[in-house]
């Protein structure tokens, strides 16, 4: 019986499939080694081994399958995971650096809304003083505009006056008409 490099079997649905190397090869140090116990001592003393020893290899090599078939699977996940991190990293770094700039811009918005609160304040204040000048004016107006009234009447009153004594006198010599000038300052001069 010889055995090649490879050996073949038929697990129990009745496929065959090629073992790994490796259990190949110890499956072939183990056939060895039942010839050599065959030639010394009979086939009767490893019939009843012979099958569990194959069974065994199968197993075995079933096992090196599922294993390879993990560590493949291992590898793939590991460049899944080295995907995922170098990714998180990048976003770690991206959202850094946004939070960063929110910052920066918060900052910045908090400086000019401080500005513009101040120049409010400062322009709050200017339109009040602003009214209180216009409110002073206009009572200054008032008072000038009823100084004004009051000298038209003494005016009125003393040209009626006059006309009354220019009228009732004898007219010797030319009398100047009495004529009386009222000083009124103009709004805008009294700032």
């Amino acid at each position: 019986m010889e055995l090649d490099d490879a050996v073949l079997y038929q697990d129990d649905s009745g496929s065959s499939a090629m073992m790994s190397e490796r259990v190949s090869g110890l499956a072939s140090s183990i056939y060895r080694e039942f010839e050599r116990l065959i030639e010394k001592y009979d086939e009767e003393v490893v019939k009843e081994l012979m099958p569990l020893v194959v069974a065994v290899l199968e197993n075995l090599d079933s096992v090196f399958a599922v294993n390879q078939e993990h560590e493949v699977e291992l590898e793939l996940l590991k460049e899944d995971n080295e995907q995922l991190v170098t990714q998180y990293e990048r976003e770690k770094a991206l959202r850094k650096h946004a939070e960063e700039r929110f910052i920066a811009l918060e900052d910045s918005q908090d400086g000019e809304k401080k500005d513009l609160q101040t120049r409010l304040a400062a322009l709050e204040s200017h339109v009040r003083q602003m009214e209180l000048k216009t409110k002073n004016y206009a009572d200054q107006i008032s008072r000038f505009e009823e100084r004004e009234a009051e000298l038209k009447k003494e005016y009125n009153t003393l040209h009626q006056r006059h006309t009354e004594v220019g009228l009732s006198t004898p007219r010797r010599g030319a009398t100047p008409p009495l004529s009386v000038t009222v000083n009124v300052p103009h709004p805008s001069e009294l700032t």
